[in-house]
């Protein structure tokens, strides 16, 4: 069940402090993990070698530049995480519907489909780090 449903009232387990953690972790993460993947890519020179890793090439450096889009989407996301969570509903799909939905708002602000992705991504690792730094918070009660 806990793919639709978390544990009801969740937000006060979490507590404020923890939840703007788990943001921040989920803010700044991809790019952090984009700038070693840079690096890296620097270090082999894998643009030069072909058209499938310069567009790796592009998502990372798309990732690189991600927390300049992203708090946008955290910062709308916030009621609507603490709605769910308070009422038992910030489960997997609930999660991957509101990134989803708040992509396409930022896709339609940028004029790029793949926000929409990302956003799903971001609310999903938002999830993932909720649930890491408190499991009784998002653990359904069946």
């Amino acid at each position: 069940m806990t793919h639709l449903l978390s544990t009801p009232n969740g937000f006060s387990l979490l507590g404020w402090r923890k939840f703007g953690l788990a943001a921040l972790i989920t803010w700044l993460l991809p790019a952090v993990l984009a700038g070693i993947a840079l690096v890296l890519q620097w270090l082999l020179g894998s643009r030069d070698w072909g058209d499938g890793f310069l567009m790796l090439w592009v998502m990372t450096v798309l990732l690189l530049y991600s927390p300049a889009l992203s708090w946008f989407a955290l910062v709308v996301a916030v009621p609507l995480v603490w709605a769910l969570m308070q009422r038992g509903w910030f489960g997997w799909i609930p999660a991957l519907l509101i990134g989803m939905a708040l992509g396409a708002a930022l896709a339609f602000i940028v004029g790029n489909d793949a926000m929409v992705t990302f956003g799903a991504a971001q609310i999903a690792l938002l999830r993932a780090v909720v649930g890491r730094l408190c499991p009784p918070a998002v653990t359904a009660v069946a």
